[in-house]
């Protein structure tokens, strides 16, 4: 237990965000979409962003990622990590490598315990010296409780846990039953607080059959999270949309696209995909955000920007217009909160 007087006069006060304006610290956040609308591509966009301590999304805390694969076979996701970390992050390569952790072992969030099954371990038997079919084995490796799940993710500088997907973690269980979701949100929440809300988790869901109904499954899920994020399919792309979200930002989206491109994965060319946000920030919206980010107003910015020579615009008319409407789009993308300093459109 902490008063508030002790909370207050703390030195460091914790970030809000692992990615800023997106996923809360200390958060379940869900993203869901239905087939084929590159859910997955997304899940590594953002474990890719948390490593690097990216600012495609906006601001993103740094810290290793652990991508639980329940629904990607090993070569196909490998061969996405490759596309996304080559086309995107070719001068990150280690350190990706070194910070994000894939596991295809069988996990299942509705037990009482945090339980890593190993799967499908196929062996021989022998009988009067005949070697009989092959049976499969699967055996439990690992048991912790929850809390302390979330302790050694904590100690080993994990930021974020996907869970890819929530249907696949929900063993001998359906999304559809009220009981077992909320079992499986308070097991989630177990992990958060044994990190000391150090560690944020994120949930990629699908849609029922009827894409317009939302998230398959019970309503808990949308009620008792306080993050949920959609992809939607739009004429030239996609966009990652903020449907329920703590902030004036929620119902605000960004672009992106599906970009195909062929990798060389263990001696042999295979054709993949990656996410491609496109809008990265150029040296003009960075220096916007930068300094938002430590409390200059609007109008402070405009200047410094202005003296900075950025824009490429030769009348102080001409930069105003182009530093408005780079300010519009960057309150609309969500890489500022235009109220957090009582700044004016």
């Amino acid at each position: 237990m902490a008063f508030l007087k002790d909370l207050l006069l703390q030195k460091e006060i914790k970030s809000r965000w692992v990615i800023s304006n997106w996923m809360g610290l200390g958060e379940i956040t869900v993203m869901y979409a239905p087939k084929d609308h590159h859910k997955t591509g997304m899940a590594l966009k953002i474990a890719m962003e948390v490593i690097t301590s990216g600012q495609e999304l906006g601001a993103s805390l740094s810290g290793k990622v652990l991508y639980l694969s329940l629904d990607t076979p090993r070569v196909e996701m490998m061969n996405r990590v490759k596309a996304l970390m080559e086309s995107k992050y070719p001068l990150h390569a280690e350190e990706i490598g070194s910070s994000l952790n894939i596991s295809w072992d069988s996990v299942n969030l509705t037990n009482d315990n945090w339980e890593t099954i190993k799967g499908d371990i196929k062996e021989q038997y022998e009988v009067q010296g005949e070697y009989h079919k092959e049976i499969k084995i699967r055996y439990i490796d690992r048991v912790h409780s929850y809390s302390s799940m979330g302790k050694a993710l904590k100690h080993q500088g994990y930021r974020l846990l996907v869970i890819d997907t929530l249907s696949k973690a929900l063993v001998g269980s359906g999304v559809n039953d009220d009981a077992i979701i909320r079992k499986v949100i308070y097991n989630l929440r177990e992990i958060i607080r044994g990190a000391s809300d150090n560690v944020s988790i994120l949930l990629i869901h699908h849609t029922g059959k009827d894409a317009s109904r939302g998230m398959m499954g019970t309503s808990i899920l949308s009620n008792d999270i306080s993050t949920v994020l959609k992809i939607k399919k739009k004429k030239d792309g996609f966009e990652l949309v903020r449907e329920k979200h703590k902030s004036s930002l929620s119902g605000k989206g960004i672009p992106f696209k599906s970009r195909s491109v062929v990798i060389n994965y263990n001696d042999e060319l295979h054709e993949s995909i990656y996410v491609d946000i496109g809008t990265g920030l150029d040296e003009f919206d960075a220096q916007i955000v930068e300094q938002f980010n430590k409390g200059l107003s609007k109008k402070e910015i405009n200047g410094n920007t202005r003296l900075l020579g950025l824009g490429n615009n030769t009348t102080d008319k001409s930069f105003a217009v182009s530093f408005n409407r780079r300010w519009n789009k960057l309150i609309d993308t969500g890489f500022i909160e235009n109220k957090k300093q009582d700044n004016k459109t």
